[in-house]
């Protein structure tokens, strides 16, 4: 059985989403890996280390980056996750979402109105 992990995160919650990515690209069987990336700058963090990981496994990551908007609001729109979705080709998917309190409530709530109600928010291993 196939599975689709989507992996939410933004500035604070990437370093704590990145080590269960690599980990789910590391165990063998049918998975894609997707991460939506936030970040309030053009810097990412792991930029490197993802981009080394999309050559390792080219036909199972995609990497998503936005960028926080002057506004203060964060560019992943519903659109863009629902392209995600209908792009699917695996049976299963799990949702993981991890950032700051704002961020994470955001996703989840526009997770919910996609009909999605099975969410994990990963614990934040750093804080602010």
């Amino acid at each position: 059985m196939g599975i689709h992990y989507v992996f939410i995160a933004d500035d604070l919650g990437i370093a704590s989403i990145y080590p269960a990515l690599k980990d789910r690209l590391a165990k063998q069987g049918h998975t894609h890996v997707s991460l939506l990336y936030c970040a309030a700058h053009s810097s990412y963090e792991f930029q490197r280390e993802l981009e080394i990981l999309q050559k390792h496994f080219p036909t199972r990551l995609l990497v998503y980056y936005y960028l926080k908007k002057s506004t203060g609001q964060w560019t992943i729109q519903q659109s863009e996750i629902e392209a995600v979705l209908n792009a699917n080709t695996m049976r299963q998917m799990s949702f993981i979402i991890s950032g700051n309190g704002l961020f994470t409530a955001n996703v989840k709530e526009l997770l919910l109105f996609l009909g999605i109600e099975n969410v994990a928010i990963q614990e934040q291993y750093f804080t602010e």
